[in-house]
């Protein structure tokens, strides 16, 4: 989750809020792919059918930010896409691994250990690079 609220932000500062919002609702497709994959869910017609749409709306959103003339918000909405997309995949991914840990593991607390640990080596590793010398200073 460090690393998606991270990418977030690269995506935010590169895209359209009205582009970013919907976009990032992809992560329902991607949630919905990896409780098919890890989970073994299946979905009715009518959920495939709701996904199929809300992919259909997110690619309309992307081919009219093309097709606009005006200039993007961001110096570089093509990292912008790039970030959001990562990010859905990290979040669908995240949401339904947590899920299966939870449905699984003998022992939750020991899995909460495992997940803070490489949270906080990921967000250290964000500090390290992007602010170090903020923090230096204070």
């Amino acid at each position: 989750f460090t690393l998606q609220k991270n990418l977030l932000y690269i995506a935010l500062t590169n895209l359209d809020a009205c582009v970013y919002q919907v976009t990032y609702s992809a992560k329902l497709l991607t949630t919905a792919v990896f409780s098919y994959l890890i989970l073994g869910r299946i979905f009715s017609f009518w959920q495939q059918a709701g996904l199929g749409l809300l992919m259909v709306g997110v690619a309309l959103v992307q081919y009219s930010q093309v097709d606009e003339m005006r200039k993007p918000t961001g110096e570089h909405p093509l990292l912008g896409i790039a970030a959001i997309l990562v990010a859905c995949v990290t979040s669908g991914f995240a949401s339904v691994y947590f899920e299966y840990w939870l449905k699984h593991s003998q022992d939750f607390w020991v899995k909460q250990a495992q997940l803070s640990f490489f949270a906080s080596m990921i967000a250290l590793t964000g500090v390290a690079t992007q602010d170090w010398v903020a923090v230096r200073e204070h």
